[in-house]
């Protein structure tokens, strides 16, 4: 068996900076840095490394291996994994250098930490903390008692500093929140951050992430007197007389930006920009937000593993904080407490819509959302791949999926919510419908002339857009912004070696604290524009795209993997249009189908798609020709509801089997 070498290479990991008043990430790379060099092992590392993998969000460079903002009880990181496999793989690595237990692991199980820490440890590496050396573990040897006892120690502490931040946090935000000040996170849609004195006078504007800690000073949210805060009021206003669906899609055919257009965020793992269409929950939360009739509010949901809000203080999980299908991993969800156990506070500006317009638009959003609010979407794509993919030619209606002898199938909308009153009773089996559009994709995937048709037209947009760098004039905007700020700081940091006295070291100070914080977002800013922004390899990224459709291609065989075909559908767009007809069979007449179409991409419907009021209350009361026809006619045209009326809630959403 190969043995480590006792004097080879030291890698490095920590969690995060681990508190505000403890060192830097940088700074514990010095001490690394320092430590090799006493150790007389090799080691590739820098402050400057470790703050730019930060910034990137990456979690390998060199010798390091950084988790950055993860929680200190969750085991599965990407850094603790690659450093893992590095261990296992690279017999050259000797050490790990952790700054402390806490950088390792805040675990709710002390022995859980245990487990990790003995598994590093027997695989031949040497602990180094800042505070002591851990040897490797040596087969067939047991390890020491009393350094067992230390180490429970050590994460039980660890661990108990998670609870305790947690109600510190609760109790700093309540206090803050009933006195109308800002308790964190970024502001809503209209508003902006603010350092404000303590009767609420404003001082300065405060930048994305910019901290300011100042006595007798706090952060608080105000109006932005600008185009976000028109859009806010003109969605006030609209909701009093459309529905929220035609407000985001009017907002959105006029290009109005949405509230987090440019950014990036997470969906399952997955990070991808986020799109400029409104949604309906956006343009509802703007309507409903408190702060426009200058009322701040706090306490909307509870979340957190350790402890969870109340107006009075922190409080214990209960068994309804948990997940019902995690009895085993202990998965917390989200809980939306109730409108009595909110803090509500009297903002630090006057309001900017009247107060009882607010009122009056809550009573017809409420009127709106009747029973579904505050109903979560089921989150089941095995049990229904097709929704709202799949639409009834005769009328126009998107087909509802229903529960059909153990298994599902996709009912004629229309004819559910009238009752039966208007259009038939046209359905499919679900579980074929699914294997139809499946073998369809898989067609359209294996046809060689549409390989070399993607192939060729990837190759003209990556060479059109090589050409044509986007960012380049915004980049050069930050570099001219950058140098003015560092400019700026080098004579302030001039005045304030002068300040004779403390008034005046406490004015320079703090402007020497805005220009930094300045010059940070800038770097930052800069660092994702130049990702975006480099070169590309052409051959390469078209190979992964030809690489992604053959993975595709596979899927498509995988007939009774809902959930992927799910996936699928929703990569290529697939919807499926079916036409149905009266058939005579035996002595009944029932509605078969006799053709239709599957169009991908954005290949415009073959049939106006049906886009008014899809509540019962709305559909049952309007007259309708399809409720004229016979009942089993070849033929039907879509419901008069006017799509400006006010509706309850839309039907086509999957909230589970039945409403």
């Amino acid at each position: 068996m190969k043995t480590r070498s006792e004097q080879g290479r030291a890698l490095f990991y920590t969690r995060d900076s681990g508190g505000k008043h403890e060192m830097t990430p940088g700074e514990y790379v010095n001490w690394a840095s320092k430590t090799s060099q006493k150790l007389a092992v090799k080691f590739q590392g820098t402050p400057e490394t470790i703050d730019k993998m930060i910034r990137s969000g990456k979690a390998v460079e060199d010798d390091l291996y950084l988790d950055f903002g993860v929680k200190g009880n969750t085991f599965v990181r990407e850094g603790l994994d690659a450093l893992k496999d590095r261990i296992k793989r690279d017999l050259e690595v000797s050490h790990l250098l952790i700054p402390r237990r806490d950088r390792l692991s805040r675990p709710d199980n002390p022995v859980d930490a245990l487990d990790l820490e003995r598994e590093l440890r027997s695989l031949g590496i040497t602990l180094v903390f800042m505070d002591r050396i851990v040897p490797p573990l040596t087969r067939g040897k047991r390890p020491e008692f009393v350094e067992q006892i230390v180490a429970m120690i050590d994460y039980h502490q660890s661990g108990d500093d998670r609870r305790k931040l947690s109600e510190k946090m609760i109790h700093a935000q309540i206090a803050l929140a009933k006195r109308g000040y800002s308790t964190g996170g970024r502001p809503c849609y209209g508003f902006k951050r603010c350092l404000v004195c303590e009767d609420g006078t404003k001082v300065r504007d405060l930048e994305d992430g910019e901290i300011v800690r100042l006595a007798g000073h706090h952060v608080a949210w105000l109006p932005d007197e600008g185009k976000r805060l028109e859009t806010a009021l003109r969605i006030h206003r609209l909701l009093k007389k459309m529905p929220a669906s035609q407000v985001a899609k009017l907002l959105t055919e006029e290009g109005v930006p949405t509230p987090d257009a440019g950014r990036w965020r997470k969906d399952r793992g997955q990070k991808h920009p986020v799109s400029n269409i409104w949604s309906q929950s956006t343009v509802i939360n703007i309507g409903r937000n408190s702060l426009l009739a200058a009322v701040s509010s706090y306490g909307r949901r509870s979340m957190g593993d350790q402890l969870r809000y109340t107006p009075d203080g922190p409080r214990e999980l209960q068994d309804s904080d948990y997940r019902p299908d995690s009895l085993t991993e202990n998965k917390p969800k989200v809980i939306r407490n109730a409108s009595k156990d909110l803090i509500q506070a009297n903002a630090k500006f006057e309001p900017v819509v009247d107060p009882q317009e607010h009122a009056n638009l809550q009573e017809i959003l409420d009127k709106r959302a009747g029973r579904q609010r505050g109903k979560p979407r089921a989150q089941k794509p095995d049990q229904n791949p097709l929704g709202c993919r799949t639409f009834d030619m005769n009328c126009g209606w998107p087909m509802y999926r229903v529960p059909s002898n153990g298994s599902f199938r996709y009912k004629c909308g229309l004819y559910q919510q009238s009752h039966a009153q208007q259009c038939n009773h046209n359905h499919v089996d679900g579980p074929t419908a699914a294997k139809f559009v499946l073998s369809c994709i898989k067609q359209r995937l294996l046809s060689p002339r549409l390989l070399g048709k993607v192939e060729v037209k990837l190759r003209e947009m990556a060479r059109s857009k090589s050409n044509d760098s986007l960012n380049q004039h915004e980049i050069q905007q930050k570099h001219s912004q950058l140098a003015e700020v560092k400019e700026e700081l080098q004579q302030v940091e001039k005045n304030l070696a002068r300040a004779k006295t403390d008034r005046q070291y406490e004015v320079i100070s703090q402007e020497f604290d805005r220009l930094s914080a300045q010059e940070e977002s800038l770097q930052r800013e800069i660092f994702k524009l130049e990702q975006i922004d480099q070169p590309m390899d052409i051959d390469q990224d078209i190979r992964k795209v030809l690489e992604t459709i053959e993975k595709l291609t596979g899927l498509a065989h995988k007939v009774e993997s809902f959930p992927e075909a799910k996936l699928l559908f929703d990569l290529v767009n697939a919807r499926l249009f079916l036409k149905f007809e009266a058939r005579q069979v035996e002595r009944r007449v029932l509605n078969k189908i006799v053709g239709g179409k599957v169009t991908f991409g954005d290949t415009p419907p073959p049939i106006k798609l049906y886009e008014g009021a899809t509540t019962r209350r709305k559909v049952k009361g309007t007259t309708n020709p399809v409720k004229e026809m016979p009942k089993h006619s070849a033929s039907s045209s879509k419901t008069s509801v006017s799509s400006a009326e006010e509706v309850n809630s839309l039907r086509n959403v999957n909230r589970g089997d039945r409403i």
